[in-house]
């Protein structure tokens, strides 16, 4: 898998000012995405493309879990440990992706 390749340059003001609601991102991904000052924090819209790629790996779970009658629900623990890691870098000030997954939150180009 390719390392990430781009330049955030998020300065230490959008973290501070960016943590919780990057943390909110995790519980309710789009809240940060309806609120202007938000999207324009580089901070809040890497941990927003990071709870996408988290959404999208928890519903293949899901589907995973119910046709093989409960074997993805081992796979399951892998994305609350997902989730906790991202909320442990959002309250971290960290923008680092996480560990597999992260590098396909580029994709949705959110941060800018």
């Amino acid at each position: 898998m390719a390392e990430s390749t781009r330049n955030l340059n998020i300065t230490p003001e959008e973290i501070e000012s960016g943590k919780t609601m990057a943390f909110v991102a995790y519980l309710v991904f789009f809240i940060p995405l309806l609120m202007d000052e938000y999207k324009k924090n580089k901070f809040v819209m890497f941990h927003t493309e990071q709870s996408i790629v988290l959404l999208i790996v928890n519903i293949l779970v899901n589907i995973i879990g119910v046709v093989t009658c409960g074997f993805g629900y081992i796979l399951y623990i892998a994305v609350i440990v997902y989730y906790i890691i991202g909320i442990i870098n959002a309250f971290g000030g960290k923008a680092v992706p996480l560990p597999l997954i992260g590098q396909y939150g580029e994709k949705f180009n959110l941060v800018k």
